[in-house]
């Protein structure tokens, strides 16, 4: 399957779009590499900004399987099992942000997180860590999709 760079609002817009808003989505499985590793002389490698990645597949009751790949991540916050809570996602984020390194930095950064209406700078002051609602988000620099075959291919 071919991936589609996020480039833009446009593109945005076309993956929300083609994908419901994420709505009567799930999560199936994530998996982070940071590229640090430990040589044969017990040297540290720190892996470079590319090689820290998150491959997120999504399934929908609506479409095919996608598969979303970040690198660059910047941040990552996975929400596990919750009593008396769905896994389902009734509506996702994914927007652009230049606003989240500091004052005098404009980095763009893409933001996705499986809620709707998520605002990476106030998350943390208003859903202190256990209130009940969590979100699973992704910060990073880059983000390619594309859509799977039925078994996830």
């Amino acid at each position: 399957m071919m991936w589609t760079e996020v480039t833009d609002n446009a593109v945005i817009e076309k993956l929300m779009s083609d994908y419901g808003g994420f709505h009567d989505s799930c999560i199936v499985s994530i998996s982070y590499e940071s590229g640090s590793f430990v040589d044969a002389k017990g040297a540290m490698g720190d892996g470079t900004s590319d090689e820290h990645t998150v491959s997120l597949i999504v399934h929908s009751q609506w479409g095919k399987p996608l598969e979303l790949f970040f690198s660059g991540v910047r941040r990552c916050n996975i929400t596990g099992f919750r009593e008396s809570y769905f896994c389902d996602i009734f509506g996702a984020t994914l927007m652009f942000r230049t606003d989240l390194l500091g004052k005098t930095r404009d980095d763009r950064l893409i933001v996705w997180a499986d809620c709707e209406n998520f605002d990476p700078k106030t998350y943390t002051e208003r859903y202190p860590f256990d209130n009940g609602y969590e979100a699973t988000y992704i910060i990073a620099e880059r983000l390619k999709y594309r859509f799977l075959d039925k078994e996830g291919e």
